[in-house]
This record gives C-alpha cells, sequence and structure tokens, in this order.
C-alpha cells in the first residue's frame, strides 16, 4: 500500500451524532488501513443533527407479486398483522367436458410453500370464500384494497405448515405445499355449470370470479406466523376430483402468471403496539429520539432529515470522501428477523419517492444489507455532495424502507439518533479547505 503524507492529503473525519464523543470509528469502509500518523485529525463532532421519525406506509402495491403473504401474526411491539390473499383461478385448458352423468367426488386447493416467517410452530386458522367481485390483472391493487366476497366459507383448515416435507399425489411428486379440502357444495357449482362457461378463460371468470383466503387472528403477543405462498408455481391449483358413467378423472384450476391477484394487509390501527410506535404515528417527531421501527406489509416507514449538512456548506468543503448511515438493531429477536435490506429514497414536493444519485453506482455501492442482524450502514455519499453543492435547492428529507416490503413480513427495532449506545449516525469523510 503507497503511504499517505500529510502534504498530499488531509483527511477529516467528522461524525454528526448527538451526544459528545471523541474517539475513532472502528473499521470504517477500510480506513483503519491508514495509519494512525498519516491522519492529522480523526474526530467527531456533535450536533443536534439527525432528526428521524417513524411514520405509517400509506400506499404499497400488492398485485401480482411473486410471493404471496397469508397468516397472523401477534408481534408484542407491532401489534396484529393479518395478511389475506384474492386471486382469480383460471382452467388450464380450455373445452372441459365432464363426460356423461358426472360426480364431484372431492375439490383440493393447494399451493406451494416458500417459507414461514414468524412462530413456524403456529397453528394457521385459514378460510376460503368465494369472490363476488371480478378482479383485473390491468389494475393496480394494494396492501389496503378489498373485493367483494360471497358470505359462505367453502373451504376450512386448521394446520401448522410443513415447508419441508415433499409427497406424491396420484403419482405426481408434490413440492411442500398447503393443502385444504373445499367444500362439496363448490365442487358441485363447478361440475352442473353451464357448458358455455369452459369455453373460455374470460366466460369462466364471469362464473368463478376468483377466491379469497383469510387467517383467523393470531390472539396474543408472540403468536402466529405468516406463510410465505408460490400462487406462481406449477403446482398451486384448485383440483376438481370427479367420476362419470365411463371413468374417474380429474381436472386442475391454475393460478398461475395470467390470473389476477393482490395481498391484503391489515394493521387493525396498531392497537396493542409499543406506545412508543404509537406517539410517532400520532405525529411526535421527537419520539424517534430513542428507538425507530420499520416493518413491512404496508407497516412502518422512518422520516429522516439531516439539517447540519447546511451548515456544512458554509464551511466551503471541497469534496466528500465518504458519507455512511449507521443503524443498529435494537431488539434481536430470533422470532421476528429484521429485513435483509432496507432501502433509503429521498421525498420531492407530493412526499413521491425519488432514487439516490448513490444507488447509479449499484447496490453493493449504497450498502443497506443487514450485517449478523446487528447493523445496516447505508453509503450517501453523492446526496451529501450535492446538498454541500447546492444549499439552497428546497430538500424534503429522506425515508427509510424495508426492501420488499410488499411479499415479506419483517420488522425491525432500531436505536434512534439519541439511543444511549449505538445510536444512529451518520459518518462524513472529506478534504477541508488548505
Amino acid at each position: 500500500m503507497h503511504r499517505l503524507t500529510i502534504n498530499k492529503i488531509l483527511i477529516f473525519a467528522v461524525l454528526i451524532v448527538l451526544s459528545v464523543s471523541c474517539k475513532k470509528e472502528p473499521d470504517l469502509l477500510g480506513l483503519d488501513l491508514i495509519p494512525d500518523e498519516e491522519l492529522l485529525s480523526h474526530e467527531y463532532t456533535d450536533t443536534s443533527t439527525i432528526i428521524a421519525y417513524t411514520l405509517q406506509e400509506d400506499t404499497l402495491r400488492t398485485d401480482e407479486l411473486s410471493t404471496s403473504l397469508l397468516g397472523s401474526v401477534n408481534d408484542p411491539v407491532f401489534g396484529v398483522t393479518t395478511a389475506s390473499i384474492y386471486s382469480q383461478f383460471r382452467m388450464a385448458a380450455l373445452n372441459i367436458s365432464f363426460g356423461n352423468n358426472p360426480v364431484a367426488d372431492s375439490i383440493i386447493l393447494s399451493i406451494p410453500y416458500k417459507g414461514v416467517y414468524g412462530d413456524t410452530l403456529a397453528v394457521q386458522n385459514i378460510s376460503v370464500y368465494e369472490l363476488d367481485d371480478t378482479l383485473n390483472i390491468v389494475n393496480p391493487y394494494y396492501h389496503f384494497s378489498s373485493t367483494s366476497i360471497k358470505p359462505t366459507v367453502i373451504g376450512q383448515a386448521s394446520f401448522v405448515p410443513d415447508t419441508r416435507t415433499t409427497d406424491t399425489v396420484n403419482g405426481v411428486a408434490r413440492v411442500p405445499h398447503m393443502r385444504i379440502q373445499l367444500t362439496q357444495e363448490f365442487a358441485n357449482r363447478i361440475i352442473t355449470a353451464d357448458t358455455n362457461s369452459f369455453t373460455t378463460n374470460t366466460e369462466f371468470l364471469k362464473e368463478f370470479k376468483g377466491i379469497y383466503l383469510t387467517a383467523a387472528n393470531a390472539s396474543s403477543p408472540g403468536e402466529g406466523g405468516m406463510m410465505y405462498l408460490d400462487l406462481g408455481h406449477s403446482q398451486a391449483a384448485i383440483t376438481l376430483y370427479y367420476h362419470n358413467s365411463e371413468d374417474t378423472s380429474r381436472v386442475n384450476f391454475i393460478f398461475g402468471a395470467n390470473a389476477a391477484r393482490y395481498n391484503q394487509y391489515e394493521h387493525f390501527n396498531y392497537n396493542g403496539a409499543d406506545q412508543l410506535l404509537l406517539d410517532q404515528f400520532a405525529g411526535d417527531t421527537t419520539a424517534g429520539n430513542d428507538q425507530l421501527f420499520l416493518q413491512a406489509m404496508g407497516g412502518a416507514k422512518i422520516k429522516l432529515r439531516f439539517p447540519f449538512i447546511d451548515d456544512l456548506a458554509k464551511q466551503n468543503i471541497p469534496a466528500i470522501h465518504e458519507a455512511v448511515l449507521v443503524i443498529e438493531n435494537d431488539q434481536p429477536d430470533d422470532n421476528y428477523p429484521i429485513p435483509a435490506l432496507i432501502a433509503i429514497r429521498a421525498l420531492d414536493e407530493d412526499g413521491n419517492y425519488e432514487v439516490l444519485p448513490d444507488e447509479a453506482e449499484g447496490s453493493a455501492f449504497i450498502g443497506g444489507q443487514a450485517d449478523d442482524n446487528k447493523e445496516y450502514r447505508i453509503r450517501v455519499t453523492r446526496y451529501v455532495q450535492q446538498r454541500l453543492l447546492h444549499p439552497d435547492l428546497p430538500d424534503y428529507g429522506l425515508t427509510l424502507i424495508a426492501a420488499g416490503s410488499a411479499l415479506s413480513a419483517n420488522r425491525a427495532v432500531l436505536k434512534g439518533p439519541g439511543a444511549e449506545s449505538g445510536r444512529m449516525r451518520l459518518l462524513i469523510y472529506y478534504s477541508p479547505v488548505e
């Protein structure tokens, strides 16, 4: 490694936090490789410059996702969240004929698992209904959307998800899957439907608009889990078994890529949630000083502001070498892993998300990955540099969100900028004016 001399470069380390400290930040992006004697100064200064608080997510699109969530979690911090699914099902082949004198024997709903979040041994109490209104695959649907359903339950089951065991059904190897027997009445409705209903999927969907799957709410704090399901899998189907005058047979109705579907996430106004979270939802921006909250499924996000940057701009700093936001996990919990990745977005004047310039360098550059369930580090170098170069431009703050929050159940309790230890902090390294 080439030795750096004081005459070649001066690097000041400024850590913006909320309490006084003066020590070396350990192992930050390889800076420990530079010998101490070659750093003219490596210290922190303290100002009340990070403003952070939790907001409730208002709009999260959830249609046609690669993973569908179903279940209920009674989180001791966030309260009860229940995930439900609205989905069409379609004919796998057109012009279905059930033959002479057909009789429905049984009908089974099968959907492969992709995993479980929360208590993996929790009993899932699932109910299935028919839709009473049409879904449209070109329409957007959100976590708060709903569609009319028929009042009669067409399927019900209580079970512990088994995501490991494979089995064979009718001689076909099946991946681990949820399996619910639907009612004889529903099977009869299909097998006795007008033959015109089976000529095209357009006609079929006029008669059978889809299904709604929902879970009974988890009753006690710490109970419940979220099943991750794969409705796009080739083995996700409603299978009708029947016999006629000549033979026994079966027919599959599939979900697949062409079926409209969406997830609904209900948080029940966060009844029973942590009071500090409720205070921030209610608009107390100071309540985020000690703890902050992130939750997927249209739950919680974090608003950030760095008002100190305007002060740094007045110092005529020519170039930022590095700016890193460090956020530590405050409540590790094996039952509720934190999001594997968090994303940061700028806000425009209407509150819409904008991508930071740092993200143009790629995900490896900007970071945001969870480090052993302990902390996140997000590089915001270009964002800070632009703020320094253009301090007069309006800035509407930043937002932290759980990446992939439409198709995961993860959540996190994070240390705020005023936490007693391991507080949220922004590390800035820059060359001063000589």
